[in-house]
C-alpha cells in the first residue's frame, strides 16, 4: 500500500517537472542516511533544490529552516505550495505566509495542484 502511495506522488512530481514548475525539497533526513535515499530514489534528482535537516543542523517545525529555505531558494512565500504530512511542519510554514497543503493522499494533493493552477485537471 504504501509503494502505490509513493508511485502515485511520484507521476504527480513528474508532471509538475515535466510542467517546469520548480521544485524544491525541504527534508528532516539525517546527514547520514540522505544519501542513500538519493541512491535508491532517482526522482530525488528532479528538484532544482533540497535542504536536508541533518546537514543544516535544524529541523522542521523550527522557523529557522522554513527562512533558510526562503533565502537559498529566492522563495516568496505567498506563491509558494508547501506541502507535508505533518500537521506541525504546515503550522510553521503557514505562520510563515506560505500557502499550504497536508499530505494525506496522492489524489486530495493532485486536486490541490489544480486548484493552484500548477496542474491540468
Amino acid at each position: 500500500m504504501l509503494r502505490g502511495a509513493i508511485e502515485e506522488s511520484v507521476v504527480i512530481l513528474g508532471e509538475l517537472r515535466a510542467r517546469g514548475i520548480p521544485l524544491f525539497a525541504l527534508t528532516n533526513w539525517s546527514a547520514e542516511k540522505f544519501p542513500l535515499a538519493r541512491m535508491r530514489f532517482a526522482f530525488l534528482e528532479w528538484f532544482d533544490g533540497i535542504l536536508v535537516s541533518g546537514e543544516e543542523r535544524l529541523k522542521k517545525p523550527d522557523p529557522r529552516i522554513y527562512h533558510l529555505a526562503i533565502q537559498r531558494f529566492g522563495l516568496e512565500p505567498v506563491q509558494t505550495l508547501y506541502v507535508d504530512d505533518a500537521e506541525r511542519n504546515i503550522a510553521a510554514a503557514a505562520l510563515l505566509g506560505f500557502k499550504t497543503h497536508r499530505f494525506v493522499e496522492a489524489p486530495a494533493l493532485r486536486s490541490q495542484l489544480v486548484a493552484c493552477g500548477l496542474l491540468r485537471a
